[in-house]
């Protein structure tokens, strides 16, 4: 996707950018994860079952709003799912591995000393598990979980706490999201911003969700933080 002026001005009159990643879609594969827990649950519940490509057409990154587009809605119910969500946190642990090439970019940000930020509508529980599966915490100086803010994507409020504690403006920073409300949510805090397609949404929501860069693998992602962004 070519440059937008705006990207062109701040691109001008940057200083340096800080980098707010995504987790779950966008650097931690979770999609089977996911795909398999909400459909046991539905099933459980006797409720329809979703085909992949129906899942990532309703994916929110806010869970209570996914679930209720799931037909997920009694506070039993959700209480249900999000009981056997963590429980598998443990026991199926191994659906989790890392998106292939983003651990090489994450790398090569931090060792030139770029300001990194993890902001994730998951739960601390969940980041846990990826810091102690993969060690991906020594990236971020500052991590932004569901628990932490009271509105999630697309609000602004999870982008611009993490701005706030990385002590930089919301308009230096570039935003990488696997999620149309993550791109919606960081271009209204007029963040640069890198929808990535191998994640929970679909290249059409990402596409629609209009972010000034689109990656459809790590490379091209990287091509984009080197090339494009002169990092």
């Amino acid at each position: 996707m070519e440059l937008k002026n705006t990207v062109t001005q701040q691109m001008r009159s940057r200083k340096c950018f800080s980098f707010l990643w995504d987790a779950d879609g966008t650097i931690v594969s979770s999609e089977k994860f996911a795909y398999d827990a909400c459909n046991d649950v539905l099933k459980h519940l006797g409720k329809r079952i979703f085909t992949p490509e129906e899942f990532r057409e309703l994916f929110l990154s806010d869970y209570r709003s996914h679930l209720k587009r799931m037909g997920i809605n009694s506070m039993r119910e959700v209480k249900f799912l999000v009981n056997t969500w963590n429980s598998r946190l443990a026991t199926d642990k191994h659906k989790f591995k890392l998106h292939d090439g983003v651990l090489d970019i994450l790398t090569y940000l931090y060792r030139r000393n770029y300001k990194m930020a993890l902001v994730s509508s998951t739960s601390r529980l969940q980041l846990q598990l990826y810091f102690d599966l993969f060690g991906i915490d020594k990236f971020f100086s500052v991590i932004i979980a569901r628990e932490d803010v009271d509105e999630q994507k697309p609000s602004t409020k999870p982008f611009l706490q993490a701005a706030e504690r990385l002590a930089v403006s919301p308009r230096d920073c570039v935003v990488i999201d696997d999620a149309d409300d993550g791109v919606k949510a960081a271009k209204k805090m007029g963040a640069i911003t890198i929808g990535v397609t191998w994640g929970f949404n679909s290249h059409r929501r990402i596409f629609n969700a209009k972010p000034d860069f689109i990656a459809e693998n790590s490379k091209e992602l990287e091509r984009v933080i080197v090339k494009e962004l002169k990092c």
